[in-house]
């Protein structure tokens, strides 16, 4: 498949319609079948550090706040903000609350989840790191893992917190599955990335014991067993009930003690983490889920820096999302949330969590959360898309949307709009075909970048115009 402007995001749970503008790949030492495949040679460019009419200015936060009229207006209260996360989540469903999931869940519906997604790799054509096919040995040791006819007509559910920082897979394997030999940076099998004390229902085990398939607030898959420590739903709801704050740095730093000098991991801008009864001096004192050797929740105390979280959340104000998104600002493209970072969706969902919006992870799904300011045909006049954009999107509320890509509106100069994203790369286009340059991080862009090449520039491409704030009551 070709490479374009930017990745799409992975499948969240069983669906699969996340169509990647890039997919590359193999398989990290699958036992696929099949001869190897030889690498394919693709020439890849780096993109230069200020890309194409951004200015030095343009990568701070205040030259975009600076232009707006009203940094500080509240866009939704607290109130409002509840209203519009309990829409998500029981109108669109799109979201979950694992305190009030329910203690049972239809084992046809959980057989009819699994299996569907091992039926749609199947019928993939997907490589190892070896160069190999991924055949259908391969993916009898996934059905035999899976065992699903151990899941009887109801399934008792069982809850815990993630203890470590933890990739969730669509099928029980640490084993990678790429749409292209030779290419590893998008494995098909990665559908997200779970941080330290998120809360999840667990569903099913597989046959060998090393993985549980879960079901987390925004996305669903199988997370290795010793990443999860279990406990009752009730104490995971005594937890989740307690005071919180909320990472607003790209990454806060978890330690064992108040000295802040026995590292344990790190959790991402947005995580949420619950306040301990501990009232260490110069540091914040959280829970900390920790997994006992029979698997059971042991809650410890972390520790972390004041400066990397805050009270609560933040106001959701254009100069708090802009600023939170700049905290991002050239950390590296993560798919699926691979690596410990983000990929589009991901950032977008960590930015608006610091505000208690609570996004769903992909960027379809997010496509549907808000108010619709403009919608759009790939065939309209880019003129009509860029007046649009300029006149309707809302900076630091506006989210723009193109198939398989999500964007943050930031403002425009002299009629040109721009936004931030994490994005993978964009084509430029050459004397005989386009190059592909790689950008690879999240990153300031005017919506005409890739203007010219063959699959057109990111306002060409654009489809809608989102804000992330109410849809008008009739």
């Amino acid at each position: 498949m070709e490479a374009t402007v930017e990745m799409s995001t992975p499948r969240r749970g069983v669906s699969w319609f996340a169509s990647c503008a890039v997919l590359m790949a193999c398989l990290a030492s699958c036992a696929g079948s099949g001869s190897p495949r030889a690498v394919q040679e693709k020439e890849y460019l780096a993109a230069p550090t200020v890309l194409p009419h951004v200015t030095a200015e343009m990568n701070t936060p205040g030259f975009w706040i600076g232009r707006l009229a009203e940094p500080d207006r509240v866009v939704l209260s607290e109130d409002e903000i509840r209203e519009l996360n309990s829409d998500t989540r029981t109108r669109l469903r799109l979201t979950k609350d694992i305190a009030q999931f329910p203690q049972e869940f239809d084992g046809q519906e959980l057989r009819a989840i699994v299996h569907r997604e091992l039926d749609g790799f199947r019928n993939m054509t997907l490589y190892g790191a070896n160069g190999r096919q991924a055949g259908e040995s391969f993916y009898a040791s996934m059905e035999d893992s899976i065992s699903v006819e151990s899941i009887g007509s109801g399934v008792e559910v069982r809850f815990g917190f993630v203890v470590r920082n933890a990739d969730q897979r669509l099928l029980p394997t640490a084993e990678g599955l790429y749409a292209e030999a030779g290419d590893v940076d998008f494995d098909q099998v990665q559908n997200s990335a779970l941080d330290i004390g998120t809360p999840v229902a667990i569903l099913h085990t597989s046959a060998d014991g090393q993985w549980h398939y879960v079901m987390g607030p925004s996305s669903d898959g199988w997370i290795e067993t010793e990443k999860l420590a279990l406990c009752s739903q009730e104490q995971l709801r005594d937890i989740i009930g307690r005071p919180f704050v909320t990472v607003v740095r790209a990454k806060g730093n978890v330690y064992l003690d108040a000295r802040l000098t026995q590292y344990y991991g790190f959790v991402r801008m947005g995580s949420k983490l619950f306040l301990s009864d501990d009232k260490a001096q110069g540091v914040v004192a959280v829970v900390l889920p920790t997994r006992r050797e029979d698997g059971t929740l042991q809650v410890r105390t972390g520790y972390l820096r004041r400066q990397e979280v805050v009270a609560g959340t933040l106001s959701y104000t254009p100069r708090h999302i802009i600023e939170q998104a700049f905290e991002m600002l050239n950390t590296p493209y993560g798919w699926g949330g691979a690596n410990g970072q983000q990929d589009c969706s991901q950032f977008v969902q960590e930015v608006f969590a610091t505000v208690g919006i609570f996004l769903p992870r992909n960027s379809s799904d997010q496509a549907h959360v808000g108010r619709l300011l403009g919608s759009f045909e790939l065939d309209d006049p880019d003129d009509k898309k860029q007046q649009a954009v300029v006149t309707q999107a809302l900076p630091g509320v506006s989210l723009l949307h193109m198939s398989g890509h999500v964007m943050l509106y930031i403002g425009q100069v002299a009629g040109r709009p721009y936004a931030i994203h994490d994005v993978w790369a964009y084509r430029q286009p050459g004397v005989d075909a386009d190059v592909l340059r790689v950008i690879n991080r999240v990153a300031v862009t005017d919506l005409h970048l890739g203007e010219g090449s063959r699959v057109g520039s990111l306002l060409q491409r654009l489809h809608s115009i989102l804000a992330i704030a109410f849809m008008p009551k009739n």
